[in-house]
């Protein structure tokens, strides 16, 4: 079972960002539970629980060149997500909750998954148009860094693998890297509050959870995606890949560099964190789905949320990971892009169109043939 720590663990934004919803939600005595474990998230109707990996997007000193909008609305996404499960469908209605996954035509152990996947899309809606939000003359504001903080979640790229960290902790010896790891008042960086006993450098117990996570080769570095580097004119290092198969005349395996990228909708180089559909290399335009972005400063794989779900993978491999893991990820899938397309309707311009029902439909038709594509594993 994961360790439970009190919010005193958890960053200051983060702090302060949950005593701000709680307030905007009117649910002031729900209190915030930090997990240490991965993948913690979990949230029933008298608390909040978050796990390491949605802490660590709150640490403002891993963002590296991302824009300030995004990076600080991290933390009220991350956390309203969480609050959107009490607010907007909860388990307050248990008998409907229940009675509605049993209406899904899914094997009876799937169910549950299934539901999830549905109730995430509600609860994504519920935060990110700021419905639940009490105080009417706070909603543009909260909504604004709502959609944002949803768009950080889905397009900023992640660090994190054992050899990115590995690579990170070299980089920093070798100072080719700049020192972000935490920095007490009056100490070093890398060194922590609460040491131990003569190694300041050495974390204890009592060392507040968040500073063991903070810095190259302790906690994820996150970096913008792919698409703003290259309008942005930032170095070849923000702009690779590596192909993961052979496709106009690329090899599979092989790093290059990104000339250009386009949305569904055929918008060139666009800066805003969205659905891309191809990047332009060595002249040819070939899909974003064939492409593994890169860490821009150790140069180890560093994908986004939208990636994870959406790169390539041979068909085999999809149906196994349906087969083992469930059918619910091809329903997860199909989230990104309706909620996308949602997003299109009423939040984000879809190029020149209007907010209304037929942006949202034209980005479904665009993206169709690389949705089918990739439920297939072409």
């Amino acid at each position: 079972m994961a360790d439970i720590l009190q919010e005193a663990h958890a960053p200051q934004n983060m702090r302060s960002a949950y005593r701000t919803l709680q307030q905007l939600y009117g649910e002031e005595n729900i209190p915030l539970i930090l997990g240490t474990s991965t993948h913690g998230a979990k949230t029933g109707m008298v608390s909040i629980e978050v796990g390491k990996d949605q802490m660590m997007l709150c640490l403002l000193d891993n963002y590296h060149k991302v824009p300030s909008q995004f990076r600080d609305s991290a933390s009220f996404f991350v956390l309203g997500h969480e609050f959107g499960h009490i607010i907007a469908h909860p388990g307050k209605d248990a008998v409907y909750w229940i009675e509605g996954m049993k209406e899904l035509p899914v094997e009876a152990y799937q169910k549950g998954k299934w539901m999830n996947c549905v109730s995430d899309i509600v609860v994504n809606w519920t935060v990110i148009t700021a419905t639940g939000v009490l105080q009417d003359a706070q909603k543009a504001n909260i909504q604004k860094q709502m959609v944002e903080g949803w768009k950080a979640s889905q397009f900023v790229r992640e660090c994190s693998s054992k050899e990115g960290f590995k690579a990170h902790r070299q980089l920093l010896k070798d100072k080719k890297v700049s020192d972000n790891r935490y920095q007490p008042q009056g100490g070093l960086h890398g060194q922590y509050d609460n040491p131990a006993t003569g190694n300041k450098y050495e974390a204890t117990a009592m060392t507040p959870f968040y500073q063991k996570h903070i810095g190259h080769g302790r906690g994820s570095q996150y970096y913008p995606p792919i698409n703003y580097c290259v309008s942005s004119n930032m170095g070849d290092n923000w702009k690779k890949v590596i192909m993961l198969k052979d496709e106009s005349g690329l090899k599979k395996g092989k790093r290059y560099t990104v000339q250009a990228t386009k949305t569904y909708d055929g918008r060139i180089d666009s800066k805003d964190f969205e659905p891309i559909s191809e990047f332009k290399i060595d002249g040819n335009w070939v899909s974003a789905r064939y492409c593994e972005t890169c860490c821009p400063q150790c140069g180890n794989e560093a994908k986004n949320t939208w990636d994870n779900w959406w790169d390539y993978v041979p068909r085999a491999q999809m149906v196994a990971s349906a087969e083992s893991r469930g059918t619910w990820v091809y329903l997860l899938i199909q989230m990104f892009a309706f909620e996308w397309a949602m997003a299109y309707s009423s939040l984000v311009k879809y190029g020149g169109k209007k907010l209304n029902r037929e942006a949202g439909e034209q980005f479904l038709e665009d993206i169709a043939d690389d949705m089918d594509a990739v439920m297939r594993g072409k």
